[in-house]
Order: C-alpha cells, then structure tokens, then sequence
C-alpha cells in the first residue's frame, strides 16, 4: 500500500503536523548533545536518526503499521542515478570554484591525512588521492547510508508522499526542503557545522537554497523509482562526495568560505538550478500536479 493512501485527504494535516512536532521534540534533544558536547559522529547519527523515529512515532500514534511505507527496492537505474546527481553537482560546483581561482585542489593537508588513515605508505599523491576517492566512494558509503536513511524515511518515506497529494511537485520539494533545513538549523548557528562564524545568517540560506534544490531532484527520484530507497543512496551519496571529498580536497584561500560548502555561494546555485530541471522534466511527464504516492 503506497504511504500516503493509508491516511485520508482530511487525515493528511494532522499527520503532518504530528509527524513535525515529533520531529522537533527528538531533535532539540539531540540538539542539545551536538550543540554542548560537539558535533560527534555518534551525536549526529542520533540527530538524523530523529525523523525516522518521529515517522515510526506518527504511524504508531494513529494506529497505522510501518510497513505500510514503500520498502520496496525499486529499479536500480534510480539508484544509480541517485548516486552519480552528487558527483556530477558537485563537480561543477566545485570545478567552477578551483576554475575561477576562488579555490583551489588537491590540499596536501588531505593527501596526508588519507595516506595516514588508508595507510597508504610510500604511495604518491595522485594514487592515494584515486585510492582514496574510490574507498570512500564505496566502503565509506556504509556508514553515511545507515545515517541518511534515518532522515529519509521522514523526508521522503512519509512527509513526501503526504505533501504530493496536497501540493504537487513544486510545493512539495520546496516545503520538504524548507524543513529539512529549518531542522539543520541548531546545528548550522550553533556548534561549527558551518563554514565559521561569520554572517551565519547568510549561509544559513545558502543551506537552504542547497536542501531545496536537492529536495527537487530527490522529489522526482522518489515518484519515479515509488521507494524511498534511491533517497537514500543520494543523501549518502552527497554526503559523501561533498562534504568528505569535494570539500577537504579544496585548498582554501581568504574568502574561500563564501564560495564554497553547503554554505557558500557556488553549490547552492548550482543545485538549485539542477534541481529546476528536474521540475521541468516532472512537469513534462506529467508529474507535476497533486498525486497519491
């Protein structure tokens, strides 16, 4: 049974609203770990942990099961799609920074740092740097899937497919993307998930612009794979990519910090505007409207 057809049109808003307040109720709590004892792996798993604890809370509350949710795998196409968009945004992204000189590549500093980690004795440094992309492009997934996956099945296991039947493509990806960041937010003006402290109100809707224009294509992946499986590979996939590859690999320079990451300038733009695309292309095959996912 798909999610949002075991809920009624009435039921939807209460479910939503449930679902938001459950999710803000956990997250403060893992908030307040991240914030005050820093942003530790295990701290941040339980805070993207949070939405999927809040949806399995939702269903629970209003007597609904979890299996009810698209577990289904769907077709791998959409997980290889899933997990090349990251690489391919984030090369432009990043390629148009190191391009224009607003950064530049490879930092040694991460050279080295892979060569201790990989143990990677006597290798040079474009083999430690292929080695090293290709280990945490793969078994470095692992753990970056099991955290996404928490967030994914709140985002679009079942905040998605509610929203789909309200406002269709477009407000749906900006409404999930407006969450997801407001839900960042502690952690983004608080503790140093940022690019520094300077104008965090800046990168905070750089970050925005960022989760909006990823919601997009995560939107279109979703309704065209029907499971939220291929979600999750491109939040891993992203994470990933960008924030431990692309964005350590980045030799940064004075201003650097106001171009590059989630919250600089480059990367939002140029996922929003992929993320456009995308809209287009659902728009196009008829995606677009209100629909039971």
């Amino acid at each position: 049974m798909k999610p949002s057809a075991i809920f009624s049109q009435d039921e939807i808003p209460s479910v939503i609203v449930l679902f938001l307040a459950l999710t803000a109720g956990l997250s403060l709590i893992m908030d307040y770990f991240c914030i005050y004892m820093g942003m530790r792996r295990h701290y941040v798993a339980g805070l993207m942990w949070t939405p999927a604890l809040a949806t399995f809370l939702t269903l629970k509350l209003k007597g609904r099961r979890i299996r009810d949710l698209d577990w289904g795998w769907g077709d791998a196409k959409w997980h290889g799609l899933a997990y090349a968009m990251p690489i391919a945004y984030g090369l432009i992204a990043y390629g148009l920074l190191w391009g224009v000189g607003l950064g530049d590549a490879p930092d040694p500093r991460f050279i080295k740092e892979l060569s201790k980690y990989l143990a990677l004795y006597n290798w040079s440094d474009t083999a430690v740097l292929m080695f090293g992309v290709a280990v945490l492009g793969s078994f470095g997934m692992l753990w970056h899937y099991i955290t996404s996956f928490g967030e994914e099945v709140g985002w679009r296991g079942l905040l998605t497919p509610l929203l789909m039947r309200k406002m269709g493509f477009l407000g749906t990806s900006v409404s999930v993307g407006l969450v997801w960041a407001v839900w960042s937010a502690p952690i983004i003006f608080f503790p140093d998930y940022n690019a520094g402290p300077r104008d965090l109100g800046i990168q905070f809707v750089n970050y925005t612009l960022v989760s909006v224009g990823v919601s997009m294509v995560q939107t279109y992946i979703r309704l065209k794979a029907g499971s939220l499986w291929p979600s999750v590979m491109l939040h891993a996939a992203h994470n990933v990519y960008i924030l431990s590859i692309l964005e350590p690999v980045t030799i940064e320079f004075e201003h650097t910090w106001r171009y590059a990451h989630e919250f600089g300038f480059i990367l939002p733009v140029v996922t929003l505007m992929v993320g456009l695309l995308f809209w287009r292309r659902a728009a196009a095959e008829g995606l677009g409207d209100r629909i039971r996912l």
